[in-house]
């Protein structure tokens, strides 16, 4: 059995993310990481969500450190912080000097030799600015040539480049912009992304440009050196609060109904036979399927197999062959579907180049496109819903929009592990859910959308040859198999993202997959994972008892839920309150669910109201993974508060008092 205190229960891996070390400099805070310097605060307000200097490598995966040594000297009002590391099996060596003093300004520098020749997507600083407080809100930018551009943080997401040729930028934080920001680049020509493409939740300054030609290679002998200078001024001490959501929920979430609930399947991941019973007891409402661009007849079969099973419909998500007509390729996919006893009821096409991402403005891949593949699937399955968008994530998407008049819905994947895997940066990316829902809809406006699988690991990479290997089963960005799929982490995460499509018309979600690298059953796996009390006692996942909870909840009313902290005064109307908050998502019939998405203990008060409580945590892991039907069977506890540690979820039933 395993110790209450091991971290693999919340987060799938007994690895502990490296601790960063907190300064205080007067009104200015930030935190120190090997990586990055997170999270720079002025008088309580975030001003830059982090300065990072990530190395990638040609398929844009991040280069794990080596060797890292850091040294750290404070004096009176200033800190500075020296770090010394290499990539690549020591072939670039890299230097980092971070400078910061109380009166607001925080220096970073980078030298990085390359020892041998050095082949290179990105090498050097990254710059994330926060959303909220700063979506829609002017920017300034200065240029190489000394000119000066007004614009401003876009509030939809932008498809492409905000800022380019950026070499300073200024822009406001806080109430009326009442703190100011003001940041200088050397070394490098800058530009601008929304990385909320990527379900960030920051917009992303970088270099080099993506108009200049990568790969590239940093010849040997030859060192790159680049500086970020961040200045901060103005004042403001305490935040009102609700004052910085960029997209608000709904004022009157009674008039909402919950998404339906599925699961993705693909070949590999559907589940054992003796595992049917427990998923269909987690009452899916529908099978979400992938095939193509060939077709396997046996796959076919076993998810035929168990649709029939579970009693569900099944979504045909199809990947067809560019070198076809898209036509011939759907009617070999009908005529197989039809063989194995598969009727879909929606259908998505896509052309299999478009399973990679692309720039705005190109170059687009040549022959089918996506409206080729969606009006052939009009004409092969006339009984099915056509849905348009892509098989990858929502970046994709915005920079190829379908046509809304030619698709009953609209559809794109989501994953929060593109860029960065640590979990305050996977937590984080909740930020940004309320923006994708509101730009998507947007594109397509009157449309539903049927989102594909939202999960922490990545299903595929459109940005490089293949998702990362994970074989030591770590936190690492770009990767299949991620360790908290298997832990409380990512029962918390789900609670956040289902809570999040609050006030968008997000119809359906397919929240995890029966088995596999995105199972909600435990099962054996390519990729080792740790189990406790060996695997025939070991049942399902905690993330299981999450979409359980959210499949009863398919189609029903949502209501508002208002809560308050004990530590801090942050209401529940907002479905996500930030790291030092919670997540809830409430039926009309006195049901709910409630996770702490922060780093600290919480408790969780509801004033007025009697509710009985089953909690998922440290305490109740061993039972819940056990037991499919924990949640009827689990010990309720009839008080307030309720205590909720980091990352726990509290599954609610209210009472009437008089009743």
């Amino acid at each position: 059995m395993h110790e209450a205190n091991d971290p693999a229960i919340i987060f799938g891996t007994a690895k502990a993310e490296v601790p960063g070390r907190d300064f205080e400099l007067g009104d200015l805070s930030f935190e120190f990481r090997a990586d990055m310097v997170r999270g720079v605060h002025w008088c309580g307000v975030e001003v830059v969500r982090g300065i990072a200097w990530p190395v990638r490598d040609p398929s844009w995966i991040t280069l794990p450190q080596e060797k890292p040594k850091i040294a750290v000297e404070e004096r009176p009002g200033e800190a500075s912080i020296g770090l010394d590391f290499s990539v690549g099996a020591g072939a670039l060596s890299c230097r980092v000097d971070i400078s910061a003093r109380d009166v607001g300004t925080v220096v970073v520098r980078i030298a990085m030799t390359a020892n041998k020749d050095f082949s290179t997507n990105r090498a050097g600083f990254t710059v994330l600015h926060p959303v909220e407080g700063v979506a829609g809100r002017p920017l300034r930018v200065r240029h190489s040539d000394g000119t000066l551009e007004k614009t401003s943080f876009p509030a939809l997401i932008s498809p492409g480049q905000p800022a380019f040729d950026i070499v300073g930028m200024r822009y406001g934080v806080g109430r009326a912009g009442s703190v100011e920001v003001d940041i200088g680049f050397e070394g490098e020509i800058f530009e601008m992304e929304d990385q909320r493409n990527w379900t960030d939740g920051s917009y992303k300054t970088y270099c080099r440009p993506l108009t200049v030609p990568f790969t590239y290679e940093i010849p040997a002998g030859e060192t790159i050196r680049q500086t970020v200078m961040v200045a901060v001024s103005g004042d403001m001490r305490r935040p009102p609060d609700g004052a910085y959501r960029p997209f608000p929920v709904s004022a009157d979430p009674l008039d909402e109904r919950f998404p339906e609930i599925g699961l993705a399947i693909e070949d590999g991941w559907i589940c054992e036979d003796r595992n049917v019973h427990a998923i269909k007891d987690a009452g899916p409402s529908f099978l979400q399927l992938r095939t193509g661009p060939g077709v396997n007849k046996g796959f076919l079969a076993r998810a035929s197999k168990l649709a029939a099973e579970l009693g569900v419909p099944v979504d045909a998500e199809i990947v067809i062959a560019d070198d076809r007509p898209p036509e011939e390729s759907l009617r070999e996919h009908c005529n197989a579907f039809s063989k194995a006893g598969i009727n879909p009821a929606r259908v998505t096409a896509l052309p299999e180049a478009y399973l990679l991402s692309y720039q705005p403005s190109g170059p687009w891949p040549a022959g089918i496109e996506p409206r080729d593949a969606l009006q052939a699937a009009r004409r092969v399955f006339p009984d099915a819903e056509v849905g348009g968008g892509v098989l990858t994530n929502f970046t994709e998407f915005n920079r190829h929009r379908p046509d809304p008049v030619e698709c009953d819905f609209f559809t794109h994947g989501m994953t929060p592990i593109v860029h960065a895997a640590d979990d305050q940066s996977v937590i984080e990316t909740l930020e940004a859910f309320g923006s994708i829902f509101a730009s998507g809809s947007a594109i397509c406006p009157g449309k539903p959308c049927r989102l594909g699988l939202v999960s922490i690991g990545m299903r595929s990479n459109p940005y490089g040859a293949a998702v990362a290997d994970n074989p030591d089963h770590v936190r690492q960005p770009m990767a299949m198999h991620d360790p908290r799929q298997t832990g409380l982490f990512a029962a918390a995460w789900a609670v956040g993202a289902i809570a999040a499509t609050a006030g968008h018309p997000v119809n359906a979600a397919a929240l995890a997959a029966p088995s596999g690298p995105f199972g909600i059953v435990s099962e054996p796996q390519p990729v080792p994972r740790p189990m406790y009390g060996g695997r025939a006692k070991r049942k399902v996942y905690p993330l299981y008892h999450v979409f359980r909870f959210a499949s009863g909840l398919a189609r029903g009313t949502r209501a508002r839920f208002d809560n308050t902290s004990d530590q801090y005064d942050n209401p529940l109307d907002n479905p996500y309150c930030g790291l030092h908050g919670f997540a809830a998502i409430v039926d009309g019939r006195a049901r709910a669910v409630v996770t702490n998405l922060g780093r600290w203990e919480h408790s969780l008060t509801c004033p007025g109201k009697e509710f009985l409580a089953a909690v998922l945590n440290k305490a109740s892991f061993d039972y819940a993974t056990r037991n499919p039907h924990w949640l009827e069977n689990a010990t309720r506890v009839f008080r307030e508060p309720v205590t909720l540690e980091p990352y726990a979820t509290a599954f609610l039933q209210f009472v009437d008092p008089g009743g």
